[in-house]
């Protein structure tokens, strides 16, 4: 380990798995923490080796596989950028002594001992691309092999003009081709997508701007299949106006992804497949209607594939999936138009590739073999070319399909309705009824004031707290955000957390510490033992002798928003402390409590009616309009 190699607080926080804010509590409650060797306000600058030793002897840096601790020092690094060194260890990898590496990067490579080189690559491959998830840095696997499916097999020579760090070629030569060629501008991915094929395939990376300078110029290959970088302008439209690419017509300077189409055919054999990824506005803006229209009257276009919202975790943009074949004057075929929209993730990035690409293909695999598929109405049909030559040439799928049927459950439909009128009859039992009342001059007292009476006592998480939403045995964590929206808890406490957490009791009262709309602090009063207390709560425990814990949710429901601050987005900062609370008698707390508590449930049954109510309305009229309900007679 170099002793040169100094990490920032937010470096040390991500070799320890914590967040910024446990580092500066280390250093305030540790005078054993190491001294900074640079700067002593807000951004010191720490050595590595001291920091590692001080977090191994606290317990807080296990001895990990050496691949994770090889990992976690490039992430703490500042030498290079990530994509650089893992492209260098990769390189060094294959061809030791190529490049010049970090002295502590040797000594980790050489802890690792006789590793298998391909193992170890994929290994730190495999957390670069979850390092950099939300760059779109990589095409992921599942959608590499989704593509090269489509592409068909056997497939000789297959071409990725921007290939990345590799891994539509990678999907490719495990589907059996035998030759890879692949153009990348990023230099240290291009070297990455090297290093990752080593000696065992006929593979040949050029780096370079694809458009700009073609490194494979007279290149006709069986298939062509890439995932272009999406929506810059800056791809040449100046310099390359009189391409000979442009068969289909010379896209303007907002169209970069129908010159990468073009380049991408230029390159396929006649008869040859080309699969592309694409943003969904290339199937509609008017700005590509001339081109689109090129491609359907020479029948370069074989299938359109509408993939959710969200299938890639860099972007929101949805993507289409394009089929296309370099034309061979054979005539023109019916165009496959499919929507997969009904498979949306229930988080960006996180796909069911297999029940996804499972429907995919099996629609795809029907209409080759038969040059027709059968129609599901919303989701799939094969299109006649003339049918998309109007005005528009809008390929976009949902645009082309038959609408599908409404199925309304009628019995379903009038137990909800029922079910509603009878919540409508809840919610006015639960409305207080009101008389006027004398003001009468009264005492307040501010929450901090009856914490120093030990009337109640305040307790907030501090520090950083490890949350595990997927996967943990840990404590369900009631966080702010879920006070705020009235949602049910999901986050759990992490296995690993060291610190302890703040139990809740049943009966205690938290304060949501952020408020949007009109500042009024959001509250729940606990009725369940097993929740832990999370990040951006207040927690109230009352002596019950003393204070109602309705009353006082009530009261800082209708009078917290004068102790809130605004923030420059607009959120409103509670400060519960400030809020200020009437001296009352606890018999009458009692009465107020149980008034401010028929309200609390009477607004929260009025949102969830007009949740359902509107539902339902929704379904009513699409069968009015659709005919399928009538009113009575």
């Amino acid at each position: 380990m170099s002793k040169g190699t100094v990490v920032t607080a937010a470096e040390i926080a991500r070799l320890a798995g914590v967040g910024r804010a446990a580092v500066s509590n280390w250093r305030r409650r540790h005078p054993d923490f190491p001294e900074p060797v640079v700067g002593t306000g807000a951004n010191p600058v720490f050595r590595l080796d001291e920091v590692e030793s001080w977090l191994r002897k606290q317990g807080k840096l296990s001895r990990a596989h050496p691949v994770d601790a090889l990992w976690r020092g490039l992430e703490a690094s500042r030498e290079s950028n990530l994509e650089e060194l893992v492209a260098d260890i990769a390189t060094h990898l294959r061809e030791p002594g190529s490049v010049e590496l970090p002295e502590r990067v040797l000594v980790s490579l050489t802890e690792l001992g006789a590793q298998a080189p391909d193992e170890l690559i994929e290994s730190l491959c495999t957390r670069l691309f979850e390092r950099q998830q939300r760059q779109h840095l990589v095409t992921p696997p599942e959608l590499a092999r989704l593509m090269v499916e489509l592409a068909g097999t056997p497939i000789t020579t297959t071409f990725d003009p921007a290939c990345g760090p590799g891994n539509i070629l990678r999907a490719a030569a495990e589907a059996g081709a035998r030759r890879l060629l692949g153009q990348e501008i990023e230099p240290a991915l291009a070297r990455l997508a090297r290093a990752r094929f080593g000696a065992t395939a006929d593979v040949r990376i050029a780096e370079g701007d694809a458009l700009r300078a073609d490194a494979f110029g007279g290149l006709r290959a069986d298939a062509v299949v890439c995932d272009p970088p999406f929506g810059y302008r800056d791809w040449g439209h100046e310099e390359l106006g009189i391409d000979p690419r442009w068969e289909y017509g010379f896209p303007v300077k907002g169209e970069p992804e129908l010159a990468w189409l073009q380049h991408c055919l230029a390159h396929a054999k006649p008869g040859g497949t080309v699969v592309l990824a694409l943003p969904a506005g290339v199937a509609s803006r008017r700005s590509g209607r001339v081109i689109r229209q090129a491609l359907v009257r020479r029948g370069a276009v074989r299938a359109v594939f509408a993939l959710p919202a969200g299938v890639l975790m860099s972007t929101g943009i949805a993507i289409h999936l394009w089929v296309l074949r370099n034309p061979t004057g054979d005539g023109v075929n019916p165009v496959l138009l499919a929507d997969l929209g009904h498979h949306q993730p229930p988080r960006r990035g996180q796909v069911d590739w297999t029940t996804l690409g499972g429907e995919l293909l099996d629609g795809w695999r029907e209409f080759v073999d038969t040059a027709d598929v059968g129609e599901v109405p919303g989701r799939r049909r094969a299109v006649d070319p003339i049918e998309l030559l109007d005005e528009d040439v809008d390929l976009t799928p949902a645009r082309r399909l038959p609408s599908r049927p409404v199925a309304l459950d009628l019995p379903s439909l009038r137990r909800e309705r029922a079910e509603l009128i009878a919540t409508f009859g809840e919610l006015a039992e639960l409305l207080p009824e009101f008389r006027q009342a004398q003001p009468q001059p009264r005492t307040l007292i501010t929450i901090h004031e009856l914490a120093k009476a030990s009337a109640l006592l305040l307790r907030q998480h501090t520090g950083p707290l490890e949350l595990d939403e997927e996967g943990s045995s840990g404590p369900l964590v009631l966080t702010g955000r879920d006070v705020a929206n009235g949602t049910r808890p999901v986050a759990r406490l992490a296995t690993t957390a060291k610190d302890e957490p703040i139990r809740l009791r049943e009966g205690d009262l938290v304060v949501a510490l952020l408020a949007a709309g009109d500042g009024r602090p959001k509250t729940r009063i606990i009725d369940r033992d097993d929740l832990v207390l999370g990040p951006n709560l207040q927690l109230i425990r009352v002596d019950d002798e003393r204070l109602d814990v309705r009353f006082l949710a009530g009261r800082i429901r209708a009078g917290g928003a004068r102790a809130s601050s605004t923030t420059a987005s607009g959120v409103h900062r509670v400060d519960v402390r400030r809020i200020e609370i009437p001296m009352l008698d606890v018999r009458r707390q009692r009465v107020l409590g149980e008034a401010f508590a028929r309200l609390e449930a009477f607004e929260t049954g009025l949102r969830a009616a007009a949740t359902t109510g509107g539902e339902l309305a929704r379904k009513l009229a699409d069968g009015l309009a659709e005919g399928v309900l009538a009113p009575p007679d």
